[in-house]
């Protein structure tokens, strides 16, 4: 078996991983992308050898996987690769999804509470070295929570809102039972009549053909004048130009975002000098460190799975090709 392992972490993947790796698959030629300087030729002839690939390497380098049978990946969004055209169908695409919960809910949660407590206008007043007052501030207790993604993001976000949130309303796209911090479920054909209701809306959608520009110009304006939405999940949920001019508009309170249509957002991207938005480039899931609690439950996530395949078992976390979401879950 040979196995290469792309890691997203600068400092590549530690002992400890290696360690375990090598004792799952004590015969398999393994070789961490980390390790040497690659020149082309010499990666892409190791990529056409790589049957299990550890990590995600970039996309465009698909075309070169001609024996890869998974690829075991330590990040939950897949999109990327299911539209890509090089990707065979025998492929197995097995995700990290229950492992950046925690930590993007806090993000999502850090962005609502700044924008509820217009906390980026205050910075600005300290740059100019004012002091003062910009107005009454809305708080989130007894609000009305509207979690666009109720999987392992949208539960760990209603579990942090929980204690101030007046009422959390989840969105699925399957309507289905109550989880527990939820007071009701909802399915994506009821979004307009709770659109006007929410106070804050908070999304972890994955990209599928479903979700796509869901929160258009029209769902945006359904929205709260004073309302503050914030997006964790994938960029093409709303429309980059539509947010733009609702936001011109002066309709919602502010809007923070960790993901866009286009990324790296481009210099010229009106998205910039919109006011009352939060932009953060795609780091909502940034956990520093590999001994971060993020980091063992990804690790935990792809021992597991490449323990399966060595083993000849059904795989875990495996992708739909279809939905865009983990199969073996329960589908949001």
């Amino acid at each position: 078996m040979n196995i290469f392992a792309y890691c997203q972490f600068k400092e590549g993947y530690n002992e400890a991983f290696r360690a375990r790796v090598r004792e799952i698959c004590p015969n398999a030629q393994i070789d961490y992308y980390e390790d040497k300087v690659w020149d082309e030729a010499e990666y892409h002839e190791k990529l056409r050898k790589t049957e299990v690939i550890l990590g995600h390497i970039p996309p465009k380098d698909l075309p070169y996987c001609e024996s890869l049978k998974v690829m075991l990946m330590d990040i939950a969004g897949a999109d990327m690769y299911l539209s890509n055209p090089a990707l065979r169908d025998d492929v197995i695409i097995c995700n990290a999804s229950g492992a950046y919960g925690v930590i993007l809910a806090e993000h999502a949660v850090a962005m609502i509470m700044a924008l509820r407590r217009s906390l980026p206008e205050y910075g600005d007043k300290k740059h100019a070295h004012r002091w003062g007052c910009i107005g009454a501030d809305k708080a989130i207790e007894e609000s009305t929570v509207l979690i666009l993604g109720a999987g392992d993001i949208g539960v760990n976000t209603a579990r942090l809102l929980r204690p101030l949130a007046g009422k959390i309303v989840g969105v699925r796209r399957v309507k289905r039972a109550v989880p527990e911090l939820f007071d009701e479920i909802i399915g994506f054909d009821e979004l307009d009549e709770w659109l006007p209701q929410a106070d804050i809306i908070a999304c972890s959608l994955p990209a599928t053909r479903e979700t796509k520009h869901l929160l258009d110009e029209r769902r945006l304006r359904l929205m709260k004048k004073d309302a503050v939405l914030v997006n964790v999940g994938r960029g093409s949920l709303i429309p980059t130009e539509d947010l733009c001019r609702v936001l011109q508009d002066g309709h919602l309170r502010g809007v923070g975002i960790d993901v866009a249509e286009t990324e790296p957002l481009p210099e010229n991207s009106p998205l910039w000098d919109c006011e009352r938005l939060i932009i953060t480039p795609h780091v909502a899931g940034n956990s520093i460190t590999q001994d971060s609690p993020t980091n063992r439950r990804i690790f935990e996530i792809i021992y597991h799975n490449l323990e399966n395949y060595a083993a000849g078992r059904p795989l875990d976390h495996v992708v739909d090709r279809v939905t865009g979401y983990r199969a073996t879950s329960e589908r949001l």
